[in-house]
This record gives C-alpha cells, sequence and structure tokens, in this order.
C-alpha cells in the first residue's frame, strides 16, 4: 500500500450550522484541550508527509556544461569584463549628461531671472511714464481754464488736476 498523500492525513471537521451548536462545539474542543488531548507542539501530518522524489530526464545542453567551472572559462571571463567596460563607459557618459543637464537648467533659471528683473523694471518705468503724463495734461488743462472732474486710473490713487492760482494778467498782455 502506498503512503498516503499529505491531503489524506488531515481531515476536516463537519462545521455545526447554528450558533448553539457551534457554542457546543467550541466548548467541548476547550474541555478535550484542557485535559490535554491535544499536543499543538507538532502536526503529526507534517511527519507523514514524504516529498516526491523523481529523476528528471537529461536535457539537451548537461553534457556542454558537465566537467569545467564556467566561471573560469576564458571566453566568458572576457564578456564579462567587456560587459564590465561598457557598464562604466555607459556611467560616465550618463554623469557627464547628467551635470550637462544641471548645467543648462541653471542658465535657463539665470535668464529667466534676468527676464523678470528686466519685465518689472519695463513695468515700474512704465507707470511713472504714465504719472508724468497724467500730471503733465492736468497740467496744461488747468492752465488752458478747462475745467476737468477727478479721474481715477486703474492701479493709482485718485488724480487731481494741480490747482493754480489765478494768473492776473500784465499790462502787456490785456487785450487793447
Amino acid at each position: 500500500m502506498p503512503p498516503p498523500s499529505p491531503r489524506d492525513t488531515r481531515s476536516t471537521a463537519v462545521v455545526p450550522e447554528t450558533e448553539e451548536q457551534q457554542d457546543i462545539a467550541i466548548g467541548a474542543f476547550a474541555d478535550a484541550e484542557a485535559e490535554g488531548e491535544f499536543d499543538f507542539a507538532s502536526d503529526s501530518s507534517d511527519d507523514d508527509y514524504h516529498p516526491l522524489v523523481i529523476d528528471l530526464p537529461p536535457r539537451a545542453h548537461d553534457h556542454e556544461a558537465g566537467g569545467s567551472s564556467s566561471a573560469s572559462h576564458p571566453a566568458l571571463l572576457a564578456i564579462l569584463e567587456s560587459m564590465r567596460v561598457d557598464q562604466r563607459r555607459a556611467a560616465k557618459e550618463q554623469a557627464r549628461r547628467d551635470r550637462d543637464q544641471a548645467a543648462i537648467n541653471a542658465a535657463m533659471q539665470a535668464r529667466q531671472d534676468e527676464l523678470q528683473r528686466q519685465f518689472l523694471t519695463f513695468q515700474e518705468q512704465q507707470l511713472a511714464f504714465q504719472a508724468q503724463q497724467t500730471t503733465m495734461m492736468a497740467a496744461i488743462l488747468a492752465a488752458s481754464g478747462i475745467q476737468i472732474p477727478q479721474i481715477q486710473l486703474l492701479g493709482t490713487s485718485t488724480v487731481r488736476p494741480p490747482t493754480l492760482a489765478p494768473q492776473t494778467q500784465s499790462q502787456s498782455q490785456q487785450p487793447l
């Protein structure tokens, strides 16, 4: 008679269907465990297990690897060294590319910062010029006697035309 398979050594108990039946089964198990009927130190089914030993047929290339150690074969050692040289060369090339990319990124950031600074300077100059034009226009209108209401420019405070003291015309400027 052949030895039992690992599946045959384990038995499965019937699972009670109701809660009351389950409580009774658990109580009976606890009583048996308390009396020392179970030894959990070893699982007897593990002692019965016997792994299958099967001799595999020889494979097609087994005879090629037979007598010599592949680690000392000169052709394999040359291939391995060539691969290591290629890896070192590739690592150096990647490190060079990384350095070049870092330099390019730094130059781009510096240029972007410079352009941003120039833009802000231009914007400030444009606002100053606009304020000068507004002041000059208000002075011209006030000098010509044209009354204009108070105006509000976008992004600026209220601009009032300068108030000029009424000029008295000199004798030479009075009409004849």
